[in-house]
């Protein structure tokens, strides 16, 4: 039985059991087909010009990124202003999940998908974990860790590949050592970022951010025992697309809307003339 209104889902929201050394995250596909892949593995074309894009939109706005020092706190500027990146949004509040879940794609059933994320996963905007993933970035689509996963740490930061990465983490981390295990750059984690800018502030935004399967063409993979398992536990945050409009209108009532999620002029002069119309 998908969720028709606020009710439903809050209800199917206390089947999830308390978490433990785990934290909860959602993320609200409009489009239940949709896969858990961050924006520039969308595209083939994306993802092998990953690197040009990066420098491209630096070098077109740099002083839009003046305040931006680490390759994280760029890729979520480029995020928030529509460049697909590595990051994938995720929230801490389930009902902004369910918003996104519902907006959009009228023809289409959504889903909310709910992460049960181990607390060794979860990172902060400063991590080394981080700055690894996010400088992979920057590397060409070549780069990969075929045939040297299995060497020794020091052997492994001695590939030219490794040194290429090292070379772009010292450029915000001048004191970082050339330690990286080969496991981190297959990782996905989740990181909780700077409250710099209002949306996210409004949305309780944070990412996961993707590393390589081997190869950078190949994003790494959530675990699947992240997912709340829907059919082990018996929970559906399905969405009829018949119960979006419903759905949106509830929220809105509770102050969860367009207007208070995008808080840029542009998006609050389309709220209050879709409200008014």
């Amino acid at each position: 039985m998908s969720i028709k209104n606020i009710s439903d889902f809050i209800n199917e929201l206390k089947k999830i059991p308390a978490p433990r050394k785990t934290e909860l995250f959602f993320r609200g596909h409009s489009d239940i087909d949709y896969e858990l892949k961050p924006g520039i593995y969308r595209n083939t074309n994306l993802i092998s010009n990953e690197h040009i894009l990066f420098k491209e939109f630096i070098l077109r706005t740099p002083t839009d990124f003046l305040n931006e020092k680490s390759a994280l706190e760029k890729l979520v500027k480029m995020q928030h202003y529509g460049l697909p990146t590595r990051l994938l949004d995720i929230t801490s509040n389930p009902l902004v999940a369910l918003y996104f879940a519902c907006s959009g794609n009228t023809k289409k059933d959504g889903k909310v998908i709910s992460f049960r994320i181990p607390n060794a996963y979860i990172k902060y905007y400063d991590s080394d974990t981080v700055s690894i993933l996010s400088n992979i970035s920057k590397r060409p689509e070549n780069f990969n860790i075929k045939n040297i996963t299995n060497l020794k740490i020091a052997e492994f930061n001695s590939d030219e590949n490794i040194q290429y990465l090292l070379h772009e983490i010292r450029e915000e981390k001048s004191y970082f050592q050339p330690i990286i295990n080969p496991e981190d750059l297959e990782k996905v984690v989740a990181v909780k970022v700077k409250q710099s800018n209002n949306r996210i502030i409004k949305q309780s935004g944070a990412f996961l951010i993707f590393g390589i399967n081997i190869e950078k063409k190949n994003p790494a993979t959530v675990p699947t025992d992240w997912i709340v398992n829907s059919s082990k536990e018996k929970i559906d945050f399905t969405i009829s697309k018949d119960d979006k409009k419903l759905i949106l209108k509830e929220l809105d009532t509770l102050g969860i809307n367009e207007a208070t999620l995008f808080p840029e002029l542009d998006n609050q002069a389309r709220y209050l003339k879709s409200k008014y119309n």
